[in-house]
């Protein structure tokens, strides 16, 4: 008598080992995905606060144009009522005013757009601090020269700002921010800015 030949098949424990290693793999694969997303992301971000930085730098290089004072016919400087933000030099840390015409300011959007609607200003996600202080006092016979730093900080992933303020509200103290390396992200920038050539 023959035997007839036994069906071959899957047991129940060689599918649930088969969907553990499926489950591994695509759980690995969905983690990496994340980590991916969040580099993404900081880097886009780190690009957007490098540009800000640049052009905040642009920004205090056009301002020192109507830095041209004093000379050997004024002795007077007109860096104090001439310039928007060259006239801070010594004044620490600062968030700066927004530029007289209203177009460009401490805050910037998720485009890296300045932002100048106040009622907007608050939800910005990068702002932007500067300090100036001298490396060449300005004088009569020679042309003065301003260290300019900029710095733009967002908010790290997943973290608060220490007082729970905006970013970019006027009462966040620059001293504050400086030290909150675990709430916030940083790009400093660090130039120097010349005295327009004194008038004759």
């Amino acid at each position: 008598m023959t035997r007839a030949p036994r069906s071959r098949g899957y047991t129940a424990v060689e599918l649930l080992m088969a969907m553990a290693v499926l489950g591994i793999g695509v759980s690995g694969i969905i983690a990496m995905q994340k980590i991916t997303v969040s580099s993404n992301r900081h880097s886009r971000n780190l690009a957007l606060a490098t540009q800000i930085a640049h052009s905040w730098q642009d920004r205090l290089v056009a301002d020192s144009a109507l830095w041209n004072q004093p000379s050997a016919n004024v002795p007077g400087t007109d860096l104090n009522t001439e310039t928007q933000w060259l006239r801070f030099v010594g004044s620490g840390w600062i968030r700066p005013p927004e530029s007289t015409n209203g177009d460009f300011g401490p805050a910037f959007d998720a485009l890296g757009n300045p932002v100048t609607d106040v009622s907007l200003m608050a939800r910005a996600p990068f702002c932007t601090h500067i300090r100036l202080s001298w490396l060449i006092p300005a004088a009569q016979n020679r042309a003065g020269l301003i260290r300019s730093e900029v710095r733009v900080f967002w908010v790290r992933e997943g973290q608060g700002t220490p007082n729970n303020l905006p970013v970019c509200d006027p009462s966040q103290d620059p001293l504050a921010i400086g030290s909150a390396v675990t709430s916030f992200h940083f790009v400093y920038l660090t130039s120097a800015v010349k005295q327009n050539q004194p008038l004759s």
